[in-house]
């Protein structure tokens, strides 16, 4: 209501929660029950049109109490105006709907208006065309309505520390949604940590007396549910705060919210996804720091693949870096979940493009490791990189030995390509296979940063006088022969959050002139393994059983 006393609404949500919705239904009651001039502001103009065409044009043709006033007032105003007139304004008894984009400096700069809707205000440009904040500019038509005014800030949130919609919401009363438990009545919100993924299908467990409830519980505890205040806001502004776990049945579910946890074990950026939709907060990266070099050198243990294989390995896969000077190859061996161990780092001098160095490459590729059991293993499967200028010379050595799967790749900047995926056949005779730079990137820093926080947790457990073992799931193991440039190499790319237009995006930058061949390698051994699609714990269980 206008004269609430309230003039400022901030809603951080995640999917399927009805923000945008609910700037639809306060655009009607505005048309309808209390008509004045209001703006509602898109990220772009592409958006603001798909808004204007799908969402308010069907709405206002099939609601009878406004089909014929909006549009005939139109008429009656514009004449013979331009489609686009009435694309981008809605003209009604008593007052207008003005759409405007956040890249858009003149269409901010409208007359006067009474109410603003920021739509997905966190995907706005910082600057509007070099005007200032594209907020401030829209606010700033508000003044002649002090004390009547409304404002609504809509959006599921993006980076810490550097999201609209958090900021906003920091300053209300951060109210959350309780809702009771259907056995023992407890108000509680629904949070991800009580979520039981351990059940065929995921369970919420209540906080007092840990009831299961499963999905179609969802209708009668949101019915049962209330808004209470966490905080108290700056200048009386409401603030709410609605993940996608409260999404009611029959659209996004807890099993979705589940298999996107999942894909985010994997990659930062499908984590990034699921905080931000599923959880409804702003994402924080792990992973988004200066990994020291050092740090990893502190992590070498004392094993030399050539006489033995450490305990825990059942496989085995190369990544090849291609230069014009030299060829570099990184030897990995692979066990349970992940974990994986660096059994070899070789770098061939010589021209890339003449067999001799080739015939070199080769004879690393077909070494044979002794494993603790007897058995004999090889290089299961190499990734070969084809950029540079030795394409035709990786064909070539590729070309005759793809039965011993050493094949040619390519990174893809396609930032939804996976670790690896089907060949783009280049020629009769050789397939070429597209891999994820981000995918690869991404896994190779969340093990490297997995290894430097096991480093942390077993020093943290020696104070205590407990003694911890280095492994597990994800980690990297390193030899002693390893050489210093292995490690500032291994650290060259630096993760960061870019922002490209209205989204903020992973990126891994070298510096100009800094090697960074041994951390490809890396990322190639993985896509390796990827292109095996073998079940690597169970070779370790057959393996060990043999032992």
């Amino acid at each position: 209501m206008p004269d609430n006393g309230i003039e400022r609404v901030v809603l951080m949500k995640g999917w399927q929660t009805g923000g945008t919705l609910t700037i639809l239904s306060w655009m009607l009651w505005v048309m309808d029950a209390a008509p004045s001039a209001m703006m509602i502001v898109q990220p772009t103009g592409e958006l603001r049109d798909k808004f204007s065409k799908q969402r308010i044009n069907p709405i206002i043709a099939n609601c009878h109490a406004l089909r014929d006033k909006v549009f005939e007032q139109e008429r009656f105003l514009s004449g013979k105006s331009k489609e686009k007139d009435t694309l981008i304004s809605k003209v009604f008894p008593g007052g207008h709907i003005s759409l405007s984009t956040s890249t858009s400096e003149q269409s901010l700069r409208s007359e006067a208006c009474q109410y603003v809707a920021f739509d997905e205000v966190s995907a706005y440009d910082e600057d509007c065309q070099g005007h200032g904040d594209p907020c401030g500019l829209a606010l700033g038509r508000t003044s002649a309505y002090d004390g009547r005014k409304k404002i609504f800030y809509n959006s599921t949130p993006t980076l810490k520390d550097n999201c609209r919609i958090e900021r906003e919401y920091l300053t209300t009363d951060q109210r959350k949604y309780f809702v009771p438990c259907l056995n023992c009545g407890e108000m509680q919100i629904i949070v991800w940590e009580r979520i039981d993924r351990t059940t065929e299908l995921p369970v919420y467990r209540c906080i007092r007396c840990n009831y299961g409830h499963i999905e179609q519980d969802k209708t009668a505890m949101l019915r049962g549910g209330e808004w209470r205040p966490t905080a108290k806001p700056s200048d009386g502004a409401r603030g709410y705060h609605l993940p996608a776990l409260y999404a009611p049945p029959g659209m996004w579910s807890w099993k979705s919210s589940v298999q996107q946890y999942m894909k985010g074990l994997e990659s930062p950026v499908e984590m990034k996804v699921f905080i931000n939709n599923c959880i409804g907060e702003p994402y924080t990266d792990d992973n988004i720091k200066v990994l020291d070099p050092n740090d990893l050198r502190n992590l070498v243990e004392d094993y030399d693949a050539e006489d033995l294989l450490p305990k825990g390995i059942g496989y085995v896969t190369a990544g090849v870096d291609t230069h014009p000077g030299h060829v570099d190859i990184v030897v990995m061996g692979w066990g349970r979940e992940g974990e994986r161990w660096v059994l070899g780092h070789f770098v061939v001098q010589g021209d890339s493009n003449q067999a001799l160095t080739w015939q070199e490459v080769y004879g690393h590729l077909q070494a044979v490791y002794m494993h603790p059991s007897g058995t004999l293993l090889r290089v299961a499967a190499t990734c070969v990189d084809t950029g540079g200028h030795n394409t035709d010379a990786v064909y070539k050595f590729c070309k005759d030995r793809e039965h011993e799967f050493i094949v040619p790749i390519k990174g893809s900047s396609d930032r939804s390509a996976p670790i690896i995926k089907r060949s783009l056949r280049k020629d009769p005779e050789v397939h070429l296979f597209p891999v994820g730079k981000l995918a690869t990137h991404g896994r190779l820093y969340s093990a490297l940063n997995k290894s430097v926080a096991k480093a942390i947790e077993i020093k943290d457990a020696l104070k205590r006088g407990v003694a911890l073992a280095y492994g597990g799931p994800g980690t990297i193991h390193f030899y002693k022969g390893l050489k210093d440039s292995f490690f500032k190499e291994l650290t060259a790319p630096k993760p960061k959050w870019v922002k490209k237009g209205t989204k903020a995006q992973l990126s891994y930058e070298t510096t100009a002139g800094v090697a960074d061949h041994a951390h490809d390698c890396m990322r190639y051994a993985d896509a390796a393994r990827e292109f095996m699609n073998r079940n690597i714990d169970a070779i370790c269980d057959g393996l060990e059983a043999a032992d």
